[in-house]
C-alpha cells in the first residue's frame, strides 16, 4: 500500500522530526511526499503574504530537494477563501481539510464519503484526524459506511504512530498494522488504497516563489565585454580611462571569467592618479539614465594583485561628466571573484550614469561580466 505524506520543510532534520533522506526514502518506495506549509501555523490568522510564504515556498523548498509535490494539506484544517485561492496560486493540484465526512457524532447532513471527483480539490473532505482513543473498530466503519453507502473516497488522516507517547494525534503501531491488514483483506471488494495524486491527477506544475522573484534590469550594454566591433581591443559601449602619472598597458585577454574576453590593465608605475574601465561616457547610446534619489547596484568579477575599488561618475545637465562616489577597496583576489557595490542616491544632478573598477596602485586588475541595476526600479514579475 501507498499513501500521501504531508511535510513541513521547515521542520525537516529537527529533533524528532524526519530527514530530508528518509523523507526521500519515502518517495523512492512509491509514496507521494505533499506540501504541509513552511512552520505549520494556523494559516487564518497570518496575513495573506505570509500564507503565500508558508504555502509557496514550503512547495518550492519540497522540488528543490527533488520531490514531486502537487497536494497539499491545511494544517489544522485551518483555512478560508483567501487561504484557498493562495494554494490554488502556489500551483497546486488539490488541499486536503479536516473533517466534512460523517463520523459517529458528526452531522448526519454529512456524506460517509467525498466524491471522485471530489466536489472541491480544494477542499477534500475526511473524518478528522485519528486521535489515541480512536479504535480500530471506529476505522473500519468509516470504510464500511462509505462501501454501504455506494463508495467514494474516504481519506484517512494519520500524525503520529506511536505507543505510550503521549500525544493526543496518535495512533498505536499495532492498531495501524491491524488496520492495513483488513484494508488489504477488501481489495477484492473493490476497496483500495491509493495516494492523493492518483485521486486527483494532474501535471506537476512549475514552481512559485513569494515573493515573486524579479531579475532587475541589466543597465550596461555589453556587459560581458565580447562585443568589439571595430576591432581596437575595447568593448563596445566601454572605455579605458584614468588620469594622472602612471605608466600602463591595457589588454584584451582571453582569461575571461565567462564568454572569450575580459579586459586587464597593468600600471608599472605610478604617482597619482589611477586606470580605469567604466561605461563608455555618451550622449546616451550606451551611457544609461540617472533617476533622482535611486540606488544603483554595480557587480563584476575580478582578479587584481593589489585592492581595486568601484567608481562612478554621472552626466550633468550641460552635457559634461563629473566624479561621483566611489567604493571601499577590495581586497586584491588570485581568482575570479564576484564583487557588488551599491552607489549612495543619485543626486539631482545626475541625468545619466558612468561606472566600473579601477586600479590605482602597481599591479593588475582583469575584469568581467559586469552588472548594473536599479534597486529602486518598479519591475513587474
Amino acid at each position: 500500500m501507498r499513501g500521501t505524506f504531508y511535510i513541513n520543510s521547515g521542520k525537516l532534520g529537527l529533533s524528532g522530526r524526519l530527514t530530508a533522506a528518509q523523507v526521500r526514502a519515502l518517495q523512492d518506495a512509491g509514496h507521494e511526499i505533499g506540501g504541509h506549509t513552511l512552520t505549520h501555523p494556523r494559516l487564518t490568522t497570518l496575513t495573506a503574504d505570509e500564507q503565500r510564504r508558508e504555502i509557496c515556498n514550503d512547495r518550492v523548498a519540497l522540488l528543490n530537494q527533488g520531490f514531486r509535490v502537487t497536494s497539499f494539506a491545511y494544517p489544522f484544517g485551518d483555512k478560508d477563501s483567501v487561504t484557498r485561492q493562495i494554494v490554488i496560486d502556489c500551483n497546486y493540484n488539490s488541499a486536503r481539510e479536516s473533517g466534512g465526512l460523517r463520523t459517529p457524532t458528526g452531522s448526519s447532513g454529512n456524506p460517509y464519503a467525498e466524491s471522485v471527483p471530489p466536489a472541491d480539490a480544494y477542499a477534500i473532505r475526511t473524518h478528522g484526524s485519528v486521535q489515541d482513543t480512536t479504535s480500530l473498530a471506529t476505522l473500519q466503519a468509516y470504510v464500511l459506511r462509505a462501501e454501504e453507502s455506494g463508495g467514494g473516497w474516504v481519506p484517512i488522516v494519520f500524525h503520529h504512530i506511536c505507543d505510550g507517547c503521549g500525544e493526543t494525534f496518535a495512533i498505536t503501531p499495532a492498531n495501524l498494522a491491524a488496520f492495513l491488514d483488513w484494508l488489504a483483506q477488501r481489495a477484492s471488494r473493490g476497496t483500495t488504497v491509493v495516494r492523493m495524486d492518483t485521486v486527483i491527477g494532474g501535471v506537476l506544475k512549475p514552481p512559485v516563489t513569494f515573493p515573486q522573484e524579479v531579475t532587475p534590469a541589466q543597465l550596461f550594454k555589453n556587459p560581458s565585454l565580447e562585443a568589439d566591433s571595430n576591432g581596437d581591443g575595447t568593448p563596445d559601449c566601454w572605455q579605458r580611462g584614468g588620469f594622472g602619472t602612471n605608466s600602463f598597458t591595457w589588454t584584451r585577454t582571453t582569461d575571461a571569467h565567462g564568454g572569450s574576453w575580459a579586459q586587464q590593465v597593468r600600471i608599472t608605475s605610478i604617482s597619482s592618479g589611477d586606470r580605469k574601465l567604466i561605461n563608455l561616457q555618451d550622449g546616451g547610446s550606451c551611457a544609461p539614465p540617472a533617476t533622482t534619489g535611486h540606488h544603483y547596484r554595480v557587480s563584476a568579477w575580478y582578479k587584481a594583485t593589489t585592492p581595486v575599488r568601484f567608481k562612478a561618475y554621472y552626466r550633468n545637465s550641460s552635457g559634461g561628466w563629473d566624479f561621483w562616489t566611489q567604493g571601499p577597496l577590495l581586497p586584491a583576489a588570485s581568482t575570479y571573484t564576484r564583487a557588488e557595490w551599491t552607489t549612495p542616491a543619485a543626486p539631482s544632478a545626475a541625468k545619466a550614469l558612468s561606472l566600473g573598477m579601477s586600479l590605482d596602485q602597481v599591479g593588475t586588475l582583469t575584469m568581467d561580466d559586469f552588472s548594473l541595476t536599479d534597486l529602486d526600479a518598479t519591475a513587474s514579475p
